[in-house]
């Protein structure tokens, strides 16, 4: 038997956000409510301050990696817009950036603690782990490329971006804040 949905689903939140982080729907979906921006950017704080947590760093570096990585994901969406002369989709922008970026978070979180408590300690786990997650920063990039394209931005600038953006933030800012 099939689930029928309720007809406001297909115009829902929800929805909009959950086509994002399928890549199968924009952004423009989304309100424009910075409140809802705000809401998606705490989140995300919060997600990558715990995914920074889980690898063994300090509470005050872990903060400092996920207040960092929301202003940098942030701003230069903020600023690559600006110079595309797409100011009116920033909000919406940066709200499916932090969705995603949390849905992103959040799948890491869960699969460095199934093999944390699947594989003890003798063996490599943070090895294994840290090989297993690498998927999900190229899922991490073609989600951001998704968003920016969605955004006018063309197709390789785009991509271009959200490399420069995920090698920033997960390779670069994850080693040096501790």
């Amino acid at each position: 038997m099939a689930i029928k949905l309720p007809g406001s689903w297909a115009e829902s939140t929800p929805k909009a956000l959950y086509d994002i982080i399928a890549l199968e729907g924009g952004q423009k979906k989304l309100p424009a409510s910075v409140p809802l921006m705000g809401g998606f950017l705490l989140a995300y704080v919060v997600a990558q301050a715990l995914v920074h947590s889980v690898h063994d760093h300090g509470v005050i570096g872990s903060l400092g990696f996920g207040i960092g990585s929301a202003a940098l994901v942030g701003g230069l969406t903020a600023g690559a817009l600006v110079s595309y002369k797409r100011r009116e989709l920033i909000v919406q922008t940066v709200t499916a950036l932090a969705a995603t970026g949390v849905a992103i978070a959040i799948s890491s979180i869960l699969l460095h603690f199934l093999f944390a408590v699947a594989l003890p300690p003798p063996l490599p786990t943070q090895r294994l782990v840290g090989f297993l997650l690498f998927p999900i920063a190229i899922w991490n990039v073609f989600a951001f490329a998704w968003i920016y394209r969605h955004a006018a931005i063309r197709t390789i600038p785009a991509f271009a971006f959200a490399v420069a953006i995920v090698i920033i933030i997960y390779f670069i800012m994850a080693t040096l804040i501790h």
